[in-house]
């Protein structure tokens, strides 16, 4: 399955590197032009995996923005032990404008965002209807997925105050190209409202245009799925579970057996609706780097609390598989092991949760055929512990996150959803300024739009 070719990969990432810069104000020397670029069909599909190279860097999905948001998220889960002073800051909630793995990830996010611009602007090169359909879905679901994480990340909520009135992130959506223009380089914050009405226009096109089947790249099901993610955080539960019962009901997806078996595989499983591929050629996993072992090639630096641990019932296998001590007795996640597996973006797992919590809390008549007790125990009999409760609270599903979709960058997003407050390492309710992260300083600097657009608590 896994079969990128190294020689498409160099073409597009070739590409990529003349055409992005280190942030939204990008110089002519750091571009080709678009004729010598792209000027084929093969270009613009040796940009496509370029994209989603990029998406799968490791300061991007392929670990940083999953474990910004739990080291930040974290309520007694993890410690941080590592040297590294910015993911430290984050654990600590003590971040400045000049945090520098915030920076990475921001700049690394806009550069991909700027390939998939440019691939849209390019697709009238694409002559075959089909082809065109499925390019414009991919870069549209990748696009989408980006800014929705920038937005969680660098923004207040969707429900702290009004998501009309508060900044989000700058929405770039025309490409970089070889003539300088200092104007089209002022970007300023759109709202949060706006950057999720973008994301939700981008996955729901995504939707339509993406086939069912399309191998390890996005399809119609990733798309619903991370569709089915954006309105779970927006409160909006009626479409979120929608969305999820439509994956869980009419795609081709199933639970693998076994819970540990999700993770740290070569290849796609039954339950992954969309994962990066990382192989020992391409592909990072920074995740792999931060939470495992030094006997798996990790540097432990991401450690399980033991309060994290004791939140499972005896038998769960969840505890038995899936955490374990190195031989310093350091308490640690086993979904991170090996250093060329695949990492999971959306399971299965996740849909079912979605749509427990969207039924229980749209109201009105129940979608799909179980109840939110129901999808609970599709989780808890894969992981063979106790029996879900018939009738569960909201309480009794968040928790089932916890335990099932733990380690995967739900921590922080989680909390502010449910508006609770964390309690370690200090007491931040969900809507303190310390959960957001800063427009980077540097991007401040360059990019005069964002003068005065500074995330509050870090200086304007």
């Amino acid at each position: 399955m896994k079969n990128l070719k190294i020689s498409i990969l160099i073409a597009g990432m070739v590409f990529l590197q003349a055409a992005c810069s280190d942030d939204l104000e990008l110089a002519p020397q750091n571009s080709v032009t678009e004729e010598v670029a792209l000027d084929s069909e093969e270009g613009v599909q040796s940009l496509l995996v370029g994209a989603y190279d990029r998406l799968a860097d490791d300061d991007v999905l392929g670990g940083w923005i999953q474990m910004a948001s739990d080291l930040i998220g974290t309520n007694n889960d993890v410690n941080w032990a590592g040297t590294f002073t910015d993911p430290g800051d984050m654990w600590n909630k003590n971040m400045t404008a000049n945090n520098g793995q915030a920076e990475v990830t921001w700049t690394e996010a806009y550069e991909t965002i700027n390939v998939t611009n440019i691939i849209l602007a390019h697709l009238d090169i694409v002559t075959d209807p089909d082809e065109r359909a499925r390019i414009e879905g991919e870069a549209k679901f990748i696009r989408g997925t980006v800014y929705f994480e920038l937005v969680r990340l660098y923004a207040k909520d969707w429900a702290d105050g009004n998501p009309a009135a508060n900044l989000g992130v700058p929405l770039k959506l025309s490409p970089t190209n070889l003539v300088y223009d200092p104007a089209a380089s002022v970007i300023s914050r759109s709202s949060v409202s706006q950057v999720y009405a973008q994301v939700i226009s981008d996955l729901t096109e995504a939707e339509i245009k993406l086939p069912e089947d399309n191998g390890f790249y996005a399809t119609t099901w990733a798309a619903k799925a991370m569709l089915a993610r954006v309105y779970l955080q927006q409160r909006n539960y009626d479409l979120a579970r929608t969305k999820a019962s439509e994956v869980i009901e009419t795609g081709p997806f199933a639970l693998v057996d076994r819970v540990d078996r999700a993770f740290n595989t070569d290849n796609n499983t039954s339950e992954d609706v969309f994962a990066l591929q990382v192989t020992n050629q391409d592909g990072e996993n920074a995740l792999q780097t931060f939470y495992a072992a030094t006997s798996f090639n990790g540097r432990r630096d991401i450690r399980l609390r033991a309060e994290y641990e004791n939140l499972f019932a005896p038998g769960d296998e969840r505890l038995s598989r899936l955490i374990y001590f190195d031989a310093s007795e350091r308490r640690l996640s086993g979904k991170y092991k090996d250093q060329f597996a695949n990492i999971s973006v959306i399971r299965l797992a996740e849909l079912y949760l979605i749509r427990a919590e969207g039924n229980l809390l749209a109201g009105g008549a129940q979608v799909g055929p179980n109840t939110p007790g129901d999808d609970l125990q599709v989780i808890r009999s894969r992981a063979k512990t106790t029996d879900a409760p018939l009738n569960p609270t909201i309480a009794d599903i968040m928790l089932e996150r916890k335990l099932e979709l733990g380690f995967e960058g739900h921590f922080l997003h989680d909390i502010r959803r449910r508006e609770a407050t964390i309690t370690q390492r200090g007491s931040f309710p969900w809507n303190s300024d310390k959960l957001v992260l800063p427009i980077p300083q540097r991007e401040l600097d360059a990019n005069s739009g964002l003068q005065g657009q500074q995330n509050a608590g870090y200086g304007i």
